[in-house]
């Protein structure tokens, strides 16, 4: 990992990786946990949602977002991010635990690499940005992270030379302590010298672009068949449930729609 590199992605005009970062050559798609309200809200309006990092949840990741560098020669620009995963099982259980709404409803999406990238070097083709994406980096514990701008920090000098670009920024924004590393995160920056959304909605016509093509629905809480006299009507109702929902969804965005057995109960092994 080169930090303060980037390459430009084949194939595009506007989008770079960074850190000498590339998509998996075995994959076709990139994962998406969210809370299925806010998914359905973005459907209806047609929107792809990128948000500023202010808005992120762990403060350790906002220690150094828009901090000033101009004394090392960069102006620092503004940025929104979308956040994805590479992968959709590790520590499954922790991510829909994580993201779920506040109604526990939460869905997994898997998004089409390509059209992904097609639909944002077009957006960033009209718009004036440029799109970064990287992987985000989970080498350090809180104590690290805090004191990478002290001059004793042994990376010190690798995240802030005396001649910083944006690269090297944006590898500040992709930091994240070890305890987070199921996620196995990648971030995509829009970068502009300007941005006065904190939420940029990019338009995005999920039906028609066929960017989603499999909506994996959060697992239910595990039904206990043994001494659980409502195990049946238990089990009913999540299927009406999950059968309403995958309805409702299939003709908001025409792909898969899937119900995850995470936690299903299987028969106990009595005798071996």
């Amino acid at each position: 990992m080169k930090i303060g590199t980037s390459s430009k992605q084949s194939g595009y005009s506007h989008i770079y990786m960074l850190n000498g970062y590339s998509f998996p050559k075995d994959k076709s798609t990139v994962f998406k946990y969210m809370p299925m309200d806010r998914f359905i809200n973005s459907v209806d309006n047609q929107e792809l949602v990128f948000v500023s990092p202010e808005t992120w949840y762990d403060p350790f990741e906002q220690l150094y977002f828009g901090i000033d560098c101009s004394s090392r020669g960069y102006h620092t620009e503004d940025i929104v991010c979308m956040c994805v995963s590479e992968k959709s099982s590790t520590n499954e259980d922790a991510c829909w635990r994580v993201y779920a709404g506040s109604n526990n409803k939460t869905v997994r999406l898997s998004i089409e690499k390509d059209i992904l990238l097609e639909l944002l070097d077009n957006y960033a083709s009209t718009n004036g940005f440029d799109v970064f994406i990287g992987r985000v980096n989970y080498s350090f514990e809180k104590k690290d992270i805090k004191g990478l701008h002290n001059s004793t920090s042994a990376y010190y000098n690798v995240y802030f030379p005396s001649l910083m670009n944006r690269e090297h920024y944006l590898s500040l924004m992709l930091l994240k302590r070890k305890a987070f590393n199921y996620e196995n995160e990648v971030r995509i920056f829009l970068v502009k010298d300007s941005i006065k959304e904190t939420l940029l909605k990019i338009p995005c016509d999920y039906k028609a672009s066929g960017l989603v093509s499999n909506v994996m629905l959060s697992p239910y809480p595990p039904v206990r068949e043994n001494g659980d006299l409502a195990f049946n009507v238990r089990e009913r109702i999540n299927k009406i449930e999950s059968d309403e929902i995958k309805a409702v969804l299939k003709e908001k965005v025409d792909c898969r729609i899937q119900q995850s057995l995470l936690y299903k109960v299987y028969p106990r092994i009595n005798k071996v």
